[in-house]
């Protein structure tokens, strides 16, 4: 299962911490197109347009180097198909995006005897205006934690929920417990 729990949780990894390129966001005008900017860089691999647009405090967090790298990398294991966007919370500078985020794995694992192909997250996108483009912030939870920490009323103005996941097992999606943090 912590085989199964590290790859769904590669799906999520994905479907977070960048966003749309600047070309991208002069159509993204909007936290809901700015998250849909952001999947289509994500699902045609311009993982360095994604660095490009990550807000200034998580550019200096991690190189553009070491983010393309690790998308790769991840992306040899998953394909991502889809995304849908349900509820958007927005207040000022700051929103909330609900996303379901589906995949394919690139090698099939066995579960309980059955092999598993499929994988989804339901998960929310934090998204600030910075330079008067939105962008997401919610690259994992790192990132995040160090989001809330420098936006503490971000929490306040906003419904937020955990990720969810799930895996499809004999035609019907079952939940997962939560991911396996990543190592800091």
């Amino acid at each position: 299962m912590s085989k199964l729990k590290s790859t769904v949780f590669l799906i999520v990894l994905l479907s977070l911490g960048a966003v749309a390129s600047n070309e991208t966001f002069a159509q993204g005008k909007d936290p809901r197109s700015a998250v849909q900017g952001f999947f289509s860089l994500l699902k045609t691999q311009k993982y360095s347009e994604l660095y490009d647009a990550l807000p200034a405090e998580l550019q200096k967090q991690t190189t553009r180097e070491r983010m393309t790298a690790s998308l790769k990398r991840l992306d040899s294991f998953i394909g991502i198909e889809r995304m849908e966007i349900g509820r958007v919370q927005q207040r000022g500078d700051f929103a909330v995006v609900n996303t379901t985020i589906y995949g394919s794995l690139k090698k099939p694992m066995n579960f309980n005897g059955e092999e598993i192909k499929e994988g989804r997250t339901s998960v929310q996108q934090y998204l600030l205006k910075e330079g008067g483009k939105w962008k997401v912030v919610s690259a994992d939870n790192r990132s995040q934690e160090f989001f809330l920490a420098r936006n503490p009323d971000f929490k306040k103005q906003f419904q937020l929920t955990p990720p969810q996941f799930a895996f499809k097992q004999q035609g019907q999606w079952k939940p997962m417990g939560q991911p396996p943090q990543l190592p800091r």
